[in-house]
């Protein structure tokens, strides 16, 4: 009996050894920068399960992968904006899922779904520009697209 304990314990081990969540772990790091710099960033978790984090930009917060955020951008004398970080499906977290499947890990895909390590926050980095307070012109959140340009 206390062989198959064992081996069940190595198993356990072998298939978490392959999985999003110990290869990338639960926090994903995102830039925040800003024009001109200088904003205060506070992000809000929509889940209500994170405490608020705030940085002056250029800045970067370790936030969890699993949570779709909010992040105001302020600046005395410029136009609050408001943008979104959502998590996304990522390549990495694809490959963690393929080694949990070969290797036979139902344990490890079960973290990974359950910590969100499979997942990227999009878009990263967050840009935002910011317009004066007697502008015409609104703020905006500046995406980039796939390949990395910034559109608008």
């Amino acid at each position: 009996m206390n062989i198959i304990k064992s081996l069940a314990a190595v198993g356990a081990v072998v298939s978490i050894s392959a999985c999003a969540t110990v290869t990338k772990g639960t926090g994903d790091d995102v830039t925040f920068t800003s024009q001109p710099p200088g904003a205060k960033v506070t992000t809000n978790d929509l889940s209500d399960k994170e405490v608020d984090q705030s940085c002056v930009t250029p800045c970067e917060l370790e936030l969890n992968r699993k949570w779709m955020y909010d992040v105001t951008f302020e600046k005395e004398g410029y136009k609050t904006v408001v943008g979104r970080l959502e998590p996304k499906f990522s390549g990495d977290g694809a490959a963690g899922m393929a080694g949990n499947v070969l290797i036979g890990g139902i344990v490890g895909a079960a973290v990974d779904a359950s910590t969100g390590a499979m997942n990227d926050l999009k878009p990263n980095p967050l840009n935002a520009v910011l317009e004066p307070e007697d502008s015409d012109t609104e703020s905006a959140i500046i995406v980039p697209s796939d390949d990395e340009e910034p559109v608008s």
